[in-house]
């Protein structure tokens, strides 16, 4: 059996003082605070830092990617999956990801990257704009009047492609038409 001085022995070496235990629970917690505050920094910073490139299908999304990354024209085919890469700009990576033209596709790529998007390059083929129209006009529609891309205050520019052909509309038609089917 223990005796009385063994059992105060025991009982010193587990007693801890007061003010160490609030050092070491105000340390612990400043830790914790400085980790979540870290957390929220880095997701605002990846946060709202992507562009699409959008248009219906042959509009030359994939094309125009293509010149932004690889400084050159390559053959393309339709798009089934997207296609995405880094820019850098002043210091800072942008994600450039060029969504696929076909409806569903288009749609459902959107619903994935439209909470990260900064902005959209919505791509019009100026060739075949009069027959595409309403078509075209329903797609900027759906993106212009989605609840949480524009809650945002992202920013669409819309970019007439394939003007060096020879029966090519020019942007300010392009405009009217866009305009008169919205």
């Amino acid at each position: 059996m223990m005796d009385e001085n063994s059992y105060i022995k025991v009982e010193k070496a587990f007693w801890v003082d007061p003010f160490q235990m609030i050092g070491a629970v105000v340390g612990i917690i400043a830790v914790l605070i400085t980790i979540i505050i870290l957390v929220i920094f880095q997701q605002r910073k990846n946060a709202r830092r992507s562009i699409l490139i959008m248009g219906l299908s042959d509009s030359g999304k994939t094309l125009i990617f293509s010149r932004i990354f690889h400084n050159r024209c390559i053959q393309t085919y339709t798009s089934l999956k997207e296609n995405s890469g880094k820019y850098l700009i002043n210091n800072n990576f942008l994600r450039v990801i060029d969504i696929p033209g076909h409806e569903r596709l288009c749609g459902k790529f959107f619903d994935q990257y439209k909470t990260s998007t900064k902005g959209i390059i919505f791509v019009v083929d100026s060739v075949t704009i009069q027959k595409k129209i309403r078509d075209v006009a329903e797609l900027l529609y759906n993106i212009l009047t989605d609840k949480s891309f524009a809650s945002k205050g992202n920013r669409v520019l819309i970019s007439c492609n394939k003007q060096d052909q020879t029966m090519a509309k020019g942007a300010t038609v392009i405009k009217s038409l866009l305009e008169a089917e919205l």
